[in-house]
């Protein structure tokens, strides 16, 4: 190219610099060519210049367009939060009121009002918000919303280790749930967790932190920034919250073990069997486990010079395959009482505890205690293992454990769980005793009657119109109240309550060693068969005036055994207790418990039930079969009650 044709390209080289971006300029000068070509129109070079587009011409249009399409899409996003914020709204009002009407609880709105709080939060802050709930659901999972690389990849991590921990635990519990639920009862793993579920809430709250912060845009204002930290606050305070209270549930549980139960060096026994919880079966060596349960009275209750009085006595006998069980139950008023030969009280008592005055078997663990200083020398309780020697001498059955309940703990155990529900089958006096004094009030009979901790205890106790063998019954079946009835989620929302009051008032041997495979067999126990046998005048053996406990202890091996036992010669009535349970669904269950101040007159056609010889189911023994009230409201008239107003006063000793 020579030096004279470069002036005449240059002007259109500059030409193009000013255009916008050269390819533009280009299409459009051929846009107008083929305008000019299809016009059949010539013209020069100048002319054709001057009709192309300029840039001002074309750029209002092309940005007019992009800011019609952003005004659009904003207008989109804000309709769909509102929308959104609107179902959420609705959908997380009809939850919580349903949930609120089927518990009957108004404590749910606690929950959702906060629900829909973060609903309106998650509406107007966007994405950012929905990744930080997303990490509070399910810790860093809101990472993966993150530009950060090394963020999405704990986003994978932290949400995967939670789930394989929860599978691995599911896997666990459904392979063997006793050894699974051991934890609980064990006092370091139980101090691990504490430290654990303090980390894991520590941990979980910096998540959702992070998450925030990592996926949060740069423009927000300060108006967007406050809202999102308290979002935030408002989560970390709910998973903070959570994580202490998995915490103090640990901790106190800690506690409770370590002070109801003793370490196997703390404690010395002689009746202790060899049980060896690390085993895979650690009840090999020990086809039964029989465990001696005593319920006595506080001594602030008590005349201090009477000391600690055994008045409920009864003995659990549990097949270790099966989880069947046999709770044998004794009066408080056994004379003559054997003790296995050979033993240090078969050496003071050869012929049975009997002397000057009252020797019944409630009264053994203080003579132990207070007349006898150097038996059982070494022994951590000695009183009980003097009950053990005895129990053993009336049922024939070897004793390896005792746990003592003081009846003021059971009351507030049972306040804490919201009260039992008992069938109640005839006036019951709160208050009052067979020297006559006069009852404070009564409790009425009906089915499935609601009854608290003060209420329940009247239930268990009373006996100043009926008899001890009566009274035993109702206190099985509010035994088996208390255990049936232990739900979850009521252990769960009163733990405190019930870990203070189950501190308080057991008294036992059973070392913290052999607590995980007691664990185990006791969910054996809840869903096997549970058979009780008592001792009343003249069944299986039993005589006030002359006991025979040959017969009482083979009555027990037929029990065992699950052999029919054989007639009475000599039946008697045991009020309050069934042979033949029958059930009157034409009667609507009590919402409260039903107490007075004089027994209702109210009649029933059903008579007064009968025990026969043997055991029965406890369901059967605690069945609704009302007695005669005609009757039993004569024999409380008997008893002097009071018609007119009467104050229920807190309950005296009998």
């Amino acid at each position: 190219m020579s030096d004279e044709q470069r002036p005449e390209h240059t002007p259109r080289r500059e030409e193009d610099l000013h255009s916008s971006g050269g390819l533009h300029q280009n299409d459009s000068r051929s846009h107008a060519s083929a305008a000019d070509d299809d016009s059949g129109v010539t013209s020069s070079k100048g002319e054709s210049a001057l009709r192309e587009p300029s840039l001002s011409d074309a750029t209002p249009r092309r940005v007019g367009s992009h800011a019609v399409t952003a005004e659009y899409r904003s207008l989109m996003n804000n309709r769909g939060r509102v929308l959104f914020i609107l179902a959420a709204i609705a959908v997380t009002a009809a939850v919580t009121s349903f949930a609120a009407s089927r518990t009957g609880s108004g404590l749910v709105w606690v929950i959702g009002v906060p629900l829909m709080l973060v609903a309106v939060i998650v509406g107007v802050l966007g994405r950012t918000a929905a990744f930080t709930v997303a990490s509070t659901v399910l810790p860093g999972i809101g990472l993966l919303g993150s530009r950060s690389r090394p963020a999405r990849v704990l986003g994978v991590v932290f949400p995967a280790a939670l789930l394989m921990a929860i599978a691995w635990a599911g896997f666990s519990a459904s392979a063997d749930l006793g050894s699974f639920a051991g934890f609980a009862v064990n006092p370091s793993e139980l101090r691990t967790l504490t430290v654990a579920a303090v980390a894991i809430g520590l941990l979980w709250v910096s998540l959702i932190a992070g998450t925030h912060l990592l996926t949060r845009p740069r423009g927000w204002g300060w108006g967007r920034r406050a809202l999102g930290a308290v979002l935030v606050a408002a989560l970390s305070f709910s998973v903070a919250g959570s994580a202490a209270i998995a915490a103090r549930y640990a901790f106190d549980q800690e506690k409770l073990v370590r002070k109801v139960f003793p370490d196997e060096t703390e404690v010395q026994s002689t009746s202790r069997p060899s049980i060896d919880g690390t085993e895979r079966d650690p009840w090999r060596n020990n086809p039964r486990i029989n465990i001696l349960l005593l319920g006595a009275d506080s001594a602030d209750a008590r005349d201090p010079d009477e000391g600690l009085r055994t008045d409920t006595i009864m003995v659990a006998s549990v097949d270790t395959s099966t989880g069947n069980t046999t709770i044998v139950q004794i009066p408080r008023n056994v004379q003559y009482t054997p003790f296995p030969e050979g033993s240090e009280l078969d050496e003071i008592y050869p012929n049975g505890f009997r002397g000057e005055g009252e020797f019944f078997i409630n009264s053994l663990w203080n003579v132990v205690e207070d007349w006898y200083p150097d038996l059982f020398a070494g022994q951590t309780f000695r009183g009980a293992e003097g009950m053990k020697l005895g129990v053993e001498g009336i049922t024939g059955l070897k004793i390896d454990y005792f746990a003592l309940l003081n009846i003021d703990g059971v009351q507030r155990l049972i306040d804490a769980m919201g009260g039992v529900d008992v069938n109640i089958n005839r006036p019951l006096p709160i208050g009052g005793n067979t020297n006559g004094k006069r009852p404070t009030g009564w409790l009425e009979p009906g089915p499935n009657q609601h009854l608290y901790g003060y209420e329940a205890m009247w239930y268990a106790r009373s006996r100043s119109d009926s008899s001890d063998y009566d009274r035993m019954a109702r206190q099985s079946c509010l035994v088996d109240a208390i255990i049936t009835q232990a739900n979850p989620a009521t252990m769960l929302s009163s733990y405190e309550a019930i870990a203070s009051a189950s501190a308080d008032m057991v008294m036992t041997d059973i070392p913290q060693q052999v607590l995980e495979p007691l664990v185990s067999l006791s969910l054996k126990v809840k869903d096997a068969r549970i058979t009780r046998l008592v001792f009343s005048p003249g069944k299986n053996g039993y005589d006030f005036n002359d006991p025979d406990f040959d017969v009482m202890r083979q009555s027990v091996q037929d029990a065992i055994n699950n052999r029919p036992g054989q007639p009475s010669t000599n039946p008697s009535v045991t009020p309050g207790v069934t042979d033949t349970p029958t059930e009157d669904d034409s009667e609507e269950p009590s919402q409260a418990p039903s107490t007075s101040n004089t027994p209702s007159g109210g009649t029933s056609a059903s008579p007064e039930p009968t025990l026969v010889d043997g055991a029965q189911q406890v369901a059967d023994a605690c069945a609704y079969n009302p007695v005669d009230a005609d009757e039993d409201g004569e024999n409380r008239n008997g008893g002097g009650v009071n018609g007119g107003d009467v104050e229920i006063n807190r309950p005296e000793d009998e």
